[in-house]
């Protein structure tokens, strides 16, 4: 019988290809953990070869697992076109289901689409489950697999601009979700969503302008680690005594 717990033992001790095997078994099994572990490692080539298409038919099977990982991994493999065709229609209709499921990054991530009205390329490419929720980041550098053409780049940014239309309001709505968010694994990007609610009382963006509450929500965001809102309360004047008090054991 398929034991998660073990396997993930088994993986962090570097034993990949009998992880691998323990995954791919607990998959067939139908636990969905074991399915989007299985996915993960085919979508990196962790034990076994990599094969970003059948990674996607593992995280379609765990694609309603709790926390949304599942489903924030298939939307960046339609947004980037990683074993699928792109497709961003389908990639937003995953974003969303995985924001609904509790997944920061899926709500920073719809809160800037609906900031900026277009389809854009997420920092975070992926999340991984082993041992437990952890995004991980664009490369710095990132790698060229080809030339696009000009008329290929056009049509896609014009697909890109079709899909969202800019919404304020729903803007806000992931922002705030992205803000109450459990921190447990993922501080440094709740802190990032308080940040950016706060800001939306800041500007007025999505929710009426109230001074007083961006500046209890900044605080808020600066006590969670947000470096953008301690620079935010600073430059709006701020007393310096007061935000010592405030990030104090920080």
């Amino acid at each position: 019988m398929y034991d998660n717990a073990e396997a993930t033992v088994i993986f962090m001790k570097g034993e990949y290809e009998r992880a691998a095997h323990m995954f791919y078994e607990g998959a067939r099994d139908g636990d969905i953990d074991a399915a989007f572990n299985y996915g993960y490692c085919l979508l990196h080539g962790i034990g076994v070869q990599r094969d970003p298409k059948e990674a996607k038919s593992y995280f379609v099977l765990s694609s309603l697992l709790e926390g949304g990982e599942a489903a924030y991994n298939l939307a960046v493999m339609y947004i980037e076109g990683t074993g699928v065709s792109k497709n961003f229609t389908r990639a937003i209709d995953y974003m969303k289901s995985s924001a609904m499921l509790g997944c920061v990054e899926a709500q920073l991530y719809l809160g800037m689409v609906y900031t900026l009205g277009a389809v854009i390329d997420p920092d975070i490419t992926s999340i991984s489950l082993i041992p437990f929720h952890t995004p991980e980041y664009r490369s710095d550098i990132p790698l060229l697999e080809g030339e696009v053409s000009s008329e290929r780049q056009a049509a896609e940014e014009d697909e890109r601009l079709s899909v969202v239309k800019q919404d304020p309001r729903a803007a806000f709505e992931y922002f705030r979700a992205a803000a109450r968010n459990d921190p447990t694994y993922t501080a440094d990007l709740v802190a990032k969503g308080k940040y950016m609610y706060a800001k939306c009382y800041a500007d007025g963006f999505g929710v009426e302008f109230d001074r007083d509450k961006s500046v209890r929500l900044m605080l808020i965001a600066g006590k969670s680690g947000s470096k953008e809102a301690i620079g935010f309360l600073a430059e709006r004047g701020v007393p310096q005594a007061a935000l010592l008090e405030a990030f104090k054991g920080k």
